[in-house]
This record gives structure tokens, C-alpha cells and sequence, in this order.
């Protein structure tokens, strides 16, 4: 089977904090990837498909963190999740774009 994806991932590595829209606790996770849409987490917190969180994601290439006020998860399975961006403020989606552009491999030519 073929995945189509809106947005390309990237591969990388990023500590993310991150909580649920029904229990506020910080809880700390690895991206491993991300894509102008959304990105994938490890963490040993369990989360459930259709939760609502929020996101820091410590954009270390950057300087600055890049903050998700409503990502939703989309899928999780054995300690990672999936989480689609909903919505972002104009900096963040700037901090964002340029994060991608940061990490992207260089692309052969």
C-alpha cells in the first residue's frame, strides 16, 4: 500500500512537551518526524487517537521553541503518536517553515 501525504516528512529528532486538552500535566516526548501538517512522537505517555493536545516543540536549530495551541492525534501505537497541526499563529507557522527548511536533507541532484 501507498501513503499519500499532503506534506512531505522529514526525519528528525526534537524534544516536544506536550499536554491533552483534558489533562493539563506536561508530558515530555521525541519527534522523530514532522512536516508542515503535523508530526510523530515516542513518549511513554499512553494517548488515545482523537485526543486534543498542545504542543512545544524546542527547535533547537532555531533558537526558538515553536508552539501547537490545538494539534489533534491522529494515530498511536506502541508509545508513538501521530498528530495533525490545527492551529498555529502566523510566528509559529514562520518558526515552523523555517524549522523545515532547517532539518530538510538536501535533496540529490
Amino acid at each position: 500500500m501507498i501513503e499519500c501525504r499532503e506534506h512531505p516528512r522529514v526525519p528528525v529528532e526534537a524534544q516536544v512537551l506536550f499536554s491533552t486538552t483534558n489533562n493539563t500535566d506536561i508530558r515530555q516526548g521525541t519527534m522523530f518526524d514532522i512536516s508542515a501538517g503535523g508530526c510523530a512522537v515516542t513518549s511513554t505517555v499512553p494517548i488515545n487517537p482523537g485526543a486534543g493536545v498542545q504542543l512545544l516543540i524546542r527547535a533547537t536549530d532555531l533558537g526558538s521553541a515553536i508552539t501547537v495551541e490545538a494539534a489533534a492525534v491522529r494515530w498511536a501505537s506502541h508509545g508513538e503518536f501521530g498528530v495533525e497541526f490545527l492551529n498555529l499563529t502566523e510566528l509559529d507557522r514562520s518558526r515552523l517553515r523555517r524549522f523545515l527548511h532547517v532539518v530538510k536533507p538536501p535533496t540529490a541532484s
